[in-house]
């Protein structure tokens, strides 16, 4: 009965100090802030630290997982501070008992018997050196035990632990002393840090090396006493000096590292970020583009965006030339900047023409002078040059033939197409979409620029940029895959004669491909291409949107894309869908050479058709023709021409194909429209065959002039045309006086004069 009566007792004994314990847990409960209390930081692909973010008290701490240290570090660790780490239940009683008998015996506290969980408990809730400060530290430690695994204790202690001034954890003790990983610690480094916590402003090697190598050294004893590591290795550490020094916190890609911080929630717990920076290349980057401001007008500042195009993954990010330069405004942020994008969104024009059947890279195209009212666009480098196919005009970033492609397409419906592939045009206050569109007349960001051209090589779906790993992978459909793969090949045709690609190698030029692009007055110079699979976006401007002289595309944004094109190349090159082939086409129809009557194919051309779709050339209106591409007639046996009401018998039905009218004076005579219609037979003099075109008649053609004295030569504007209807250009500009030509400068010169009937004709002149 006694016995039945002690257990029952002990049995109600430990329920109650059961009960005692758990509403004593729930009435002063853990308190883990220090954990999640604001400190953020920014990684590279391969966890490396690109920015850190001290929270509020300035405190810096790299979060580390135990997988994370070196093993060496945890050695050291443990043999110094609780060799049997894992096997008490956070409180050692035999440590505890070993340090109270040698406090008795020495009259001073000699060894403090805490193991690694008081520790934590003891940095989670400080408390002073008291007995009653120590018995509350043995209950937290037994707290812990009771809450949290021993993996998760000791990671607590590897990021809370104080390694001097404001720096917590191994992680950060690790890249501040040594700059390096705490997986990458040696032996001396882990004995050195191991000791750190226990006194770390006492300790500090950067300040106190003495102490610190003797601590460093009593530690390694240690470690052959315990027989951890061999006496004779032990021996050759301790000859080692300590090396330590204050590495500064990193500052690598510091604007993507302040937006992502800023993306965070506003709460005490600010996650780290890992994103899918390539660290070393973003350094790299860095110093070349701070370099390369040098050769760049003062406060100039440019963006570099670099994204896998098939994926998303943002590999390099720098948002400014300068972080550190306020005279370049480094602090703004250019790749988030709307900023006019120039001719960098013709590719997307043509695309989706070719989509749509309209043309197709060797289409015909005309580089001629157009005048709408007050509507009067003319080519970045000034004059025209008459017939072109698509690819040349893209390649040159001609802007009439692109105006001329938009005429038949919808700039509203074009501008829905690339909003709803992520690119969210900026339109001015009060405007409409409309063809200032491929001319720089709208505002785009560089990242948007990016996402767009993605969709060349990933089969016409742009990819939205992921910056953390955290981000799934989003795209939105831009273009089919078969137009997109035309436009990307065009874009892959820069190895021509003249270009810059000439320095490019053989196999450069194979995997890459941009477009160029300048907004109005110089403000903004652009490049955005694809070296294999990578995306890459240039910027280069003044982040106060202030005109730079000579800011152009080519010759400021295009030597840096180049040297940027270097460091990404994985030969990747888009497959050729299956509905796109090689076919001939012919000038001026644009059809398939086979679809072309004898005697019609002027030229011959190679173009990529889909679905052996060939458009025919866009039709223009003409004075002569109307908007005919071709004419029929029937031609008699001597070689002229009849209609159907003065045909003989033995006339036969032909035709010829049209060049548009306004390409006319840039052929030979013998190409020309008028000139291979063959004459009117005699029996059909009633239809009228008159036919005057239009024609300079105050210079001609190759003429040289010599200025005298470096006085302005006065040239006389006259045609066989009523002067009144006439609109001149020269080199592209158009003349305010069109009855004489005032020229200062030597050199070479177009003269243009348009007719408002649309008919043209030019000369090209020197002055010498």
């Amino acid at each position: 009965m006694r016995h039945l009566t002690w257990k029952l007792s002990l049995s109600i004994g430990l329920l109650i100090l059961a009960i005692s314990l758990f509403i004593a847990d729930k009435l002063a409960p853990l308190n883990l802030s220090k954990l999640n209390d604001g400190v953020t930081v920014v990684s590279d692909d391969k966890g490396r630290p690109l920015r850190a973010f001290a929270n509020q008290d300035g405190i810096w701490r790299y979060r580390v997982s135990a997988d994370n240290v070196s093993p060496y570090y945890l050695q050291a660790l443990f043999t110094y501070e609780d060799r049997h780490f894992y096997g008490h239940p956070g409180v050692n009683p035999f440590a505890m008992m070993r340090a109270v008998g040698q406090a008795i015996y020495h009259g001073k506290a000699v060894s403090g018997g805490s193991t690694i969980t008081m520790q934590v408990a003891r940095l989670l809730h400080p408390n002073k050196r008291t007995i009653v400060g120590k018995v509350t530290q043995m209950l937290r430690a037994l707290q812990l035990e009771w809450h949290f695994s021993k993996t998760q204790i000791l990671e607590m202690y590897l990021n809370i632990a104080p390694f001097g001034g404001p720096i917590e954890g191994i992680q950060a003790a690790s890249y501040v002393y040594f700059d390096k990983p705490a997986s990458e610690l040696t032996k001396n480094e882990a004995a050195l840090l191991a000791v750190l916590p226990q006194s770390p402003s006492r300790y500090r090697p950067d300040r106190y090396p003495k102490r610190a190598l003797k601590a460093r050294n009593k530690l390694l004893d240690r470690m052959v006493t315990y027989q951890q590591w061999p006496s004779d290795i032990v021996s050759t550490l301790k000859n080692d000096p300590i090396y330590a020094d204050y590495f500064s916190h990193p500052n690598i890609a510091p604007l993507l590292s302040r937006r992502l911080k800023a993306s965070l929630s506003h709460t005490a717990n600010s996650p780290d970020i890992t994103t899918f920076i390539d660290g070393d290349i973003q350094e790299q980057l860095e110093h070349r583009v701070k370099n390369y401001l040098h050769r760049l007008p003062p406060k100039s500042s440019a963006a570099v965006l670099v994204m896998d195009g098939l994926n998303g993954e943002v590999k390099a990010y720098l948002g400014s030339g300068d972080f550190n330069d306020d005279d370049r405004l480094g602090h703004v942020d250019m790749i988030k900047a709307i900023r006019s994008p120039g001719s960098t969104l013709k590719p997307f024009v043509y695309g989706d023409a070719i989509e749509g059947g309209l043309i197709h890279d060797q289409s015909l195209l005309h580089d001629t002078p157009i005048i709408k009212g007050d509507y009067r666009p003319h080519n970045f480098s000034g004059g025209y040059s008459g017939p072109v196919s698509t690819s040349d005009a893209l390649l040159r970033s001609l802007n009439i033939p692109v105006v001329q492609v938009l005429n038949y397409g919808a700039s509203a419906a074009l501008t829905a197409r690339l909003n709803n592939a992520g690119l969210s045009l900026r339109w001015p206050q009060y405007a409409s979409p409309n063809k200032a569109l491929v001319l720089g007349g709208v505002g785009i960001k560089l990242e948007s620029l990016v996402a767009a051209y993605s969709a060349l090589i990933n089969q016409g779906q742009a990819i939205t940029p992921r910056y953390k790993k955290s981000e799934e992978i989003t795209q939105q459909f831009l273009l089919s895959p078969a137009s997109a793969w035309v436009v990307q090949n065009i874009l892959r045709q820069q190895q021509q004669p003249g270009r810059i690609s000439e320095q490019l190698s053989e196999h450069q030029n194979k995997l890459i491909g941009w477009k160029t692009g300048t907004s109005y007055d110089n403000r903004d110079a652009w490049v955005i291409g694809f070296s294999g699979r990578y995306i890459i976006g240039v910027w280069i401007g003044r982040a106060d949107a202030v005109a730079l002289p000579n800011n152009t595309g080519s010759e400021h944004a295009l030597p840096l894309f180049l040297q940027v094109s270097h460091h990404f190349n994985d030969n990747f090159i888009p497959q050729r869908p299956t509905n796109v082939a090689r076919h001939s086409i012919c000038w001026p129809s644009g059809k398939i050479i086979t679809d072309t009557a004898e005697g019609n194919c002027l030229q011959q051309k190679e173009a990529w058709l889909i679905d052996e779709h060939a458009p025919s050339t866009l039709p223009n209106i003409s004075p002569n023709f109307g908007n005919r591409l071709s004419i029929s007639f029937y031609l008699e046996p001597n070689g002229t021409r009849s209609n159907l009401l003065c045909a003989s018998e033995n006339a036969v039905l032909s035709s010829i194909d049209l060049w548009p009218d306004a390409l006319n004076r840039w052929l030979d005579k013998t190409s020309q429209n008028q000139y291979r219609l063959p004459k009117l037979s005699a029996k059909c003099a009633l239809e009228s065959a008159t036919y005057s075109p239009l024609q300079i008649s105050s210079i001609k053609p190759e003429s040289h002039f010599i200025k005298t004295n470096n006085k302005s030569l006065h040239l006389p504007l006259r045609t066989n045309k009523p002067p009144q209807n006439i609109t001149w250009f020269l080199n592209g500009e158009l003349i305010d006086n069109k009855l004489e030509l005032t020229v200062d400068l030597r050199g070479s010169y177009q003269l243009i004069a348009l007719s408002k009937n649309g008919q043209l004709d030019k000369v090209n002149f020197f002055v010498e």
